[in-house]
């Protein structure tokens, strides 16, 4: 079924979270720093009329990188613009076009700021050699010269800032630390600040393979959006550059490698922050920790949502994060005193108790409004007792418990600690469960748990996931938060140690930022297991561990004990959005699947899920086909693989190409196997095909 732009909201390429994804361009059109041929379409709105224009920005040693500009036209002779921009590897005039970019662009030019979109170099219409990796020092030295050039436009004020939802929230912190004199704010949403614990290579310092990076290994191996010219150029430059998986693969523990761009670890932005946090994003605890900095110019909004805007993100309830937005820009960007840093600097929705669901629409809850850090909040610890009961006090004498290992467990959280979960009582099968008493009055929690466990191993490698979870009366359980421990860390994540077999230690970490009511009669649920299948990658030995309980065995949630968040909220109701006019997009009848197969009675473990879409943009046809599978054996754990396959078709008039790309990632006990092999196609033809291979040993993981 084809659908135009304007029927569709929720562009989503990826069976676990895709919409980390894309965007798309609309407004008197900027001149760009070169004579290049534009491509110019104007849309006549209330308010500015605008066009979008698509240039290049000429860098120091002359690469010149695609630009899209949507720009209001002058109402009066001599009338300047702010500007505010996005950078990434996202193609911006092809497969991303679609997804966020033009109602984005569109509702800010028609209230009077320029926005531009910028593919980073290497991708998209830009030139030059890709970077090895995401963040590299070119992207965000590029970043930096693009704000000085847009800051000496003509038509600027000379005020920038910087913007994105995921890639584009990352390199805005990032560039905001290097202190560009014309940068004055940024806006970000779903941004991470620990790219080892929190990005989608190592989840919380575990092994993770996810759909995103054999998607951008795909972008990466793709030709230049304008004439997808297969030049010696593109060959040199991209298609025959070494996947990005490898470099992720082989810096398996942490570093300077991840710590020389996280801002956790690197001196504090001092710009003004505006961050929009999701309470089913991976990303979310970077909300707190920015609230938490020196910098009391932060801003932060966290909803019910995935990694999405608030103004569309499942689940609702929405709110118009652009009007909010441009509250913010006015202020940083054309001088307006509004008031706006004079309000409470923190919002964030607190679910009521809902009922497991993978379709959840609207989450039930309140919006609350304050300051930070929040008063109110006291620590309530809960521990591991007789009878798997979880309990107000430390037991005095209690016989450790027994975890068998199980490598399948755990599919129900699926990739990410973002995301909807079903019933999580199957999980719960393969895990030690303890649970509170009914309880007799509401609990609610804003904040990190805190847990700390005492545990024992039969192997040196091992891996904890705990789950917070909410048992309803009638037996379902809903998921409301949770970690993975990867022991090593346990002394420090900057030296990593074994486990030494039959020795007790300490292990501890925060559960990631929730919020939740558990209402009367419902019972709190502490989950603990070593296996969180497909999200972390098995250890390799068959066996057991124990969880001792006692004093340093616990939970420690944050419970609201007085209500301090008082103030009034600023929750506009979402409007229109503003699509393309020549972009249309289609999905077969089974576009997105996933499929899970998981036998307690035999241990086999297999998790599937792809996608199938079709889109046209101008006179282009896309389709787009994914398969990712991750299997394991609780029998075998060491033996795990992956494996996906892209195929990617592009059909310019007259013109057939195809990107087929296969990834492998496979283990035993000693080593990880790292496969890619990259076919491209012309009419059918194989035009050039190349494939990499990599042994990496598997240490602490």
């Amino acid at each position: 079924m084809k659908k135009h732009l304007s029927m569709l909201f929720n562009f989503s390429l990826f069976c676990i979270f895709l919409l980390i994804l894309c965007g798309s361009p609309v407004m008197a059109a900027p001149q760009s720093d070169d004579d290049d041929e534009t491509d110019t379409d104007v849309s006549s709105v209330s308010g500015y009329e605008f066009t979008v224009e698509r240039g290049t920005l000429t860098m120091p040693d002359g690469v010149k990188l695609a630009v899209s500009y949507w720009m209001p036209g002058v109402k009066t002779p001599g009338e300047k613009f702010p500007v505010f921009f996005e950078m990434n590897g996202y193609r911006k005039d092809d497969l991303c076009y679609l997804s966020w970019d033009y109602p984005v662009g569109a509702y800010f030019a028609r209230h009077g700021y320029v926005v531009a979109k910028v593919d980073l170099r290497g991708t998209g219409d830009s030139g030059g050699v890709i970077p090895e990796a995401e963040y590299s020092e070119q992207e965000l030295s590029d970043g930096v010269e693009i704000i000085n050039q847009l800051s000496r436009k003509e038509w600027s004020n000379g005020k920038v800032g910087m913007y994105g939802l995921s890639w584009g929230a990352f390199n805005s912190l990032m560039v905001a630390r290097r202190q560009p004199p014309a940068l004055k704010a940024i806006l970000i949403a779903h941004a991470s600040d620990d790219l080892y614990y929190q990005d989608v290579h190592f989840i919380d310092g575990v092994m993770h393979t996810d759909v995103w990076e054999a998607m951008i290994d795909t972008y990466n191996a793709l030709p230049d959006t304008k004439k997808y010219a297969l030049t010696p150029e593109f060959f040199a430059n991209r298609f025959d550059r070494p996947p990005w998986h490898f470099k992720w693969k082989e810096n398996l523990s942490d570093g300077p490698f991840w710590r020389k761009e996280s801002a956790r670890f690197q001196p504090g932005v001092e710009l003004p922050v505006y961050i929009i946090g999701g309470l089913l994003d991976g990303y979310r605890d970077t909300v707190a920790r920015l609230l938490n900095s020196p910098n009391k110019q932060v801003k932060a909004d966290i909803g019910p949502w995935k990694h999405e805007w608030p103004n569309t993100g499942t689940p609702g309830p929405n709110y118009e994060w652009r009007k909010k937005a441009l509250r913010w820009w006015d202020h940083w960007l054309k001088g307006i005193d509004n008031g706006i840093m004079n309000e409470p600097r923190f919002m964030v929705f607190v679910r009521d108790a809902v009922p497991p669901s993978e379709d959840i629409v609207i989450s039930p809850g309140k919006w609350r409004c304050g300051n930070w850090p929040i008063e109110g909040i006291k620590g309530r610890r809960f521990y591991p007792g007789e009878s798997r009961k979880l309990i107000s006090s430390a037991p005095d004498k209690t016989k450790p418990y027994t975890l068998v290992y199980k490598a399948g467990a755990g599919t129900s959280v699926h990739g990410w600690w973002g995301e909807t979960s079903g019933d999580m009582s199957f999980d719960d099968e393969s895990s030690l469960v303890f649970d509170s008493e009914p309880l007799k009055e509401s609990v609610e929690i804003i904040g990190l748990p805190k847990v700390n466990l005492t545990v024992s191993a039969d192997a040196p490698l091992y891996q904890w996931s705990v789950r917070l979870e909410d048992v309803w009366p009638d037996g379902q359980v809903s998921l409301v938060s949770g970690t993975l421990i990867n022991p090593a860390d346990r002394e420090s994540r900057l030296k990593q140690s074994p486990l030494v077999p039959g020795e007790k230690t300490r292990i501890a970490a925060e559960i990631h930022f929730t919020t939740w009511r558990f209402r009367p009669k419902h019972k709190i649920r502490l989950a603990i297991s070593n296996a969180q299948f497909p999200m972390a990658w098995p250890t390799p030995y068959k066996g057991a561990t124990k969880i001792y309980p006692g004093p340093d065995t616990s939970i420690e949630l944050p419970v609201v004990e007085k209500n301090t968040l008082t103030a009034a909220c600023d929750l506009p109701k979402p409007e229109q959005e503003e699509w393309p006019p020549d972009a249309w997009y289609e999905e077969e009848d089974e576009g997105k699947s996933t499929n899970i197969v998981y036998n307690p009675e035999t241990g086999a473990a297999v998790y599937s899920c792809g996608i199938n879409q079709k889109m046209t943009i101008r006179d282009t046809e896309y389709h787009m086909q994914e398969k990712n599978t991750w299997k394991v054996n609780d029998n075998d754990p060491a033996h795990a693989t992956y494996e996906a396959v892209t195929n990617y078709a592009i059909q310019p008039p007259g013109r057939d190409l195809r990107l087929i790309v296969k990834f492998r990632m496979a283990s035993d006990e000693k080593n990880f196997y790292l496969t890619t092999i990259r076919q491209l196609f012309e009419a059918e033809a194989l035009v050039r095909e190349k494939k990499w291979e990599k042994t990496i040993p598997r240490k602490n993981h």
